[in-house]
């Protein structure tokens, strides 16, 4: 059997995603009906970071966000996927809505620069306060990781400089380290002013992105816990960001026991329909 089915292409930051509306059906994609549709060789959709599903809601909120990487797992939480499925919802006229996720309920509100398909949206997100574990050394030629989990694990290394080589290198092997059983994002950051981070993730089930909402979030935390950074408004640069300019940036608020705020920018790049 074959259906068709409608999606969004959007991107956060180059951080992209295929988003399917699933309210008014019930749709069950299968590990291999992600990968097939996540590929950037797909003729349709041209690939994705990750594949986002909207549900109705189960907990109280407006919707449910179902989330899949690129291999086909299912994840609990995605920060850039969430700021996406926000300006979706706020393209249909909701400018505020709760989304609920198997990390949490998460608080959006979308301000857009125009009122068409085209426009861009400026999104931010109420992300749950962080769990913060003890330092830890995953590599013996790496400096020790800070275990920070919004939602979904993160491991968090400041180095000097280097970051997206050092993602490169290490990301997969560490993804997959005994400390992380379910499996973890790993972020490589420098600081490169006060409250100023530049940020290179390996994502786990995807790889190397061009931005990571989530490991902006986790670094950012682990920042501030270890002095880095002091407590409020952090700027971070992802890869998307390649000459260090002050608009293709995440900003997270983060005040310890308090709240964790995440702000950046949302493209629509393409509607469009599959058939499976």
């Amino acid at each position: 059997m074959t259906t068709t089915i409608a999606f969004s292409k959007m991107n956060g930051l180059g951080n992209d995603f295929v988003i399917i509306d699933a309210r008014d059906r019930d749709l069950a994609l299968s590990p291999d009906n992600v990968r097939d549709l996540a590929a950037r060789d797909h003729d349709t959709t041209k690939g994705c970071d990750q594949l986002l599903v909207i549900h109705p809601p189960k907990n109280g909120g407006d919707i449910f966000m179902q989330i899949f990487n690129a291999d086909g797992s299912e994840v609990e939480a995605c920060g850039n996927g969430t700021r996406a499925v926000a300006a979706y919802m706020a393209q249909r006229g909701h400018s505020a809505c709760l989304i609920d996720t198997l990390g949490g309920a998460l608080a959006c509100n979308s301000q857009s620069n125009g009122h068409d398909a085209t426009a861009t949206h400026n999104v931010q997100v109420a992300m749950p306060l962080p769990k913060i574990g003890a330092a830890m050394s995953l590599h013996q030629d790496l400096p020790d990781a800070l275990p920070v989990d919004v939602g979904n694990p993160h491991g968090v290394i400041f180095v000097a400089t280097g970051t997206a080589g050092l993602a490169a290198q290490y990301g997969f092997q560490l993804e997959r380290h005994t400390a992380f059983p379910q499996r973890a994002n790993i972020n490589f950051a420098s600081l490169q002013g006060d409250n100023l981070i530049r940020l290179d993730t390996w994502e786990r089930g995807v790889g190397l992105t061009k931005a990571c909402g989530t490991g902006a979030c986790a670094t950012a935390v682990a920042a501030i816990a270890q002095g880095l950074c002091a407590p409020g408004a952090v700027t971070v640069r992802p890869p998307y960001n390649q000459d260090d300019n002050a608009t293709d940036v995440l900003m997270i608020d983060y005040q310890p026991d308090t709240h964790l705020l995440m702000t950046g920018p949302v493209a629509h790049d393409f509607d469009a329909a599959v058939t499976l």
